[in-house]
């Protein structure tokens, strides 16, 4: 399911997130989580959870 944008700020992440069911940004630490795409672009695993 589609949710609003989120990214990690930790060092060498470089994707936002889009997806509830994306492993990857449901393993973002709280205190690295923040709102919005960051300037980065979509996840490759939020893209094809869109298909």
């Amino acid at each position: 399911m589609k949710v609003a944008p989120y990214y990690s700020i930790k060092p060498g992440t470089e994707v936002y997130h889009n997806s509830n069911k994306c492993t990857e940004g449901n393993n973002i630490e709280k205190e690295n989580l923040r709102k919005g795409t960051g300037g980065h672009r979509l996840c490759s695993r939020c893209k094809e959870l869109e298909n």
